[in-house]
C-alpha cells in the first residue's frame, strides 16, 4: 500500500512538473517573441542557403564557389523584394481613392440586384469589421518583420560561419559514442527534413508567383509585381495562404475594371495555378518529407499565428515538423509524434545517409569515369596488338 501511494505521488509530481514546464515554455514563447522570432527566421533562412549550397555542390561546384553563389543569390533576392515593395508603395497610395469610389459604385450596383436594405446591412457589416484597422495591424506586423531584417541577416551570417561545426561540438557534449551517434541522427533528420521542405517550398512558391504574375500582367492588373510577391510569400502559409493568394488579386481586379470578366479570369487562372502547383507539383517533389496530418497543420497554423502573428503563420509548419522529429526519437514523447503524423508511420521521414536518391554525377565523378573508360580502351588496344603479334 505504501509503495502504491509513493508511486502515485511520484506520478503526480511528474505530471505537475510537465504542466509547469509547458506553462513556462508557453510564457517564454509569448514574452520572448521579440528575441525568438528573428532567431528562428534566421535559422530558416540559413537552412535555405545551406540547401542551395548542398545542391550546387551536388553538381560539382567547390564549397567556396557554392557558398558564394548561394549567399549572393539570397541577398539579390532580398534586394529585389525590397525594391518591389519600395517602388509600389506610392502607386498603391495614389490608387486608393479610385478604388474607394469603385467600391461605392459596386455597392450601388448591388442595391439594384439584392435591394438597398441588404446593401446597407452589408455596408454596416464591413464597417464593423474595420478593415482599415486590420490592414494597419497587418502592415505593422510586416513592417516589424522588415525592421528586424538587419538582425536576421546578422544572425544568418554567423550561423553560416558555424555551418558544419555542430557535429564537432557534439563530441564534447556527449563523451558516450552511442549517445553522440543517436543525437547526431536526430539532428541530421531534423536538418534534412527542414532543409528539403524549405528548398522545395521556396522553388514551388517562386513558380506560383511567377505564373500568377504572367496572368496579372497579361490582364493589366495594377500592382502586378507586388501582388506576385505577396502570392510568393503567402504560399508559405499552409492552406490559408493559397486562398488569400487568389482573393487579393481577384479583389484588385474587381475594383480596377468596369467589367467582371477580368475578375473571373483571375479567379479561374490564378486559382488553377494554385491548385496545380499545390496539389500536383508540390506533393510530387515533397513526398513524405514532413508527413504531417492536415489537421496538425491547421492547428499548428492557428497556434503559432496566435502567439507570433504573421511570422508564426509562416514558420508554423517547419517548427511543428521539427518537434515531430524530436518527439519521434524520445520514447516518452513518441506517441505524440504518431498522433501528429499523417499516417502514424513516423519513421518514414528518417534520413538515411546511405539511401540517397541517385542524382547526376558531379564533375569530379564524370572526370574519373572518363579516365576509367580511356584506360579500358587503351588496355583493349594493347591486348589486340599482343594477340596480333602472337
Amino acid at each position: 500500500m505504501a509503495q502504491k501511494t509513493e508511486h502515485d505521488g511520484q506520478q503526480f509530481r511528474t505530471a505537475a512538473l510537465v504542466i509547469l514546464g509547458l506553462c513556462g515554455l508557453l510564457a517564454l514563447l509569448v514574452y520572448g517573441s521579440g528575441f525568438l522570432i528573428p532567431l528562428v527566421i534566421a535559422g530558416l533562412l540559413t537552412t535555405l542557403i545551406s540547401a542551395g549550397i548542398t545542391r550546387l555542390q551536388h553538381y560539382g561546384l567547390p564549397n567556396w564557389a557554392a557558398m558564394t553563389v548561394s549567399i549572393s543569390a539570397f541577398f539579390l533576392l532580398v534586394y529585389a523584394f525590397g525594391q518591389v515593395f519600395s517602388s509600389q508603395l506610392d502607386v498603391v497610395a495614389d490608387a486608393l481613392p479610385k478604388y474607394s469610389e469603385r467600391f461605392d459604385e459596386i455597392l450601388g450596383q448591388l442595391s439594384t440586384v439584392i435591394g438597398e436594405q441588404q446593401v446597407e446591412h452589408m455596408s454596416a457589416f464591413l464597417t464593423d469589421m474595420d478593415f482599415s484597422a486590420q490592414a494597419a495591424a497587418l502592415a505593422s506586423s510586416v513592417s516589424g518583420l522588415f525592421g528586424s531584417l538587419g538582425l536576421v541577416l546578422m544572425y544568418s551570417v554567423f550561423l553560416l560561419a558555424e555551418r558544419g561545426m555542430i557535429t564537432k561540438k557534439l563530441g564534447y557534449l556527449f563523451p558516450d559514442p552511442e549517445k553522440e551517434k543517436n543525437v547526431q541522427e536526430v539532428i541530421t533528420s531534423v536538418g534534412h527534413g527542414i532543409k528539403r521542405y524549405v528548398w522545395i517550398k521556396t522553388v514551388v512558391s517562386l513558380l506560383t508567383g511567377f505564373f500568377c504574375y504572367l496572368v496579372l500582367r497579361f490582364l493589366g492588373v495594377d500592382f502586378s509585381e507586388i501582388l506576385a510577391l505577396m502570392i510568393f510569400l503567402l504560399n508559405f502559409i499552409p492552406t490559408v495562404g493559397s486562398i488569400l493568394g487568389v482573393v487579393f488579386p481577384a479583389l484588385i481586379s474587381l475594383l480596377q475594371f468596369e467589367t467582371i470578366t477580368p475578375f473571373l479570369v483571375v479567379v479561374v487562372l490564378c486559382g488553377g495555378v494554385q491548385f496545380t502547383v499545390g496539389n500536383i507539383i508540390e506533393p510530387k517533389f515533397m513526398g513524405n518529407t514532413l508527413n504531417l496530418s492536415p489537421f496538425t497543420v491547421i492547428v499548428a497554423l492557428t497556434f503559432w499565428s496566435s502567439i507570433w502573428g504573421v511570422a508564426g503563420a509562416f514558420m508554423s509548419v517547419p517548427i511543428t515538423a521539427s518537434l515531430v522529429i524530436l518527439f519521434r526519437d524520445i520514447p516518452a514523447l513518441r506517441p505524440f509524434a504518431i498522433l501528429l503524423s499523417a499516417d502514424g508511420d513516423v519513421d518514414k521521414t528518417r534520413h538515411q545517409p546511405g539511401q540517397k536518391k541517385p542524382g547526376p554525377p558531379s564533375a569530379k565523378k564524370r572526370t574519373q569515369q572518363k579516365i576509367e573508360n580511356l584506360r579500358d580502351e587503351l588496355k583493349q588496344v594493347h591486348d589486340e596488338k599482343s594477340t596480333s603479334k602472337e
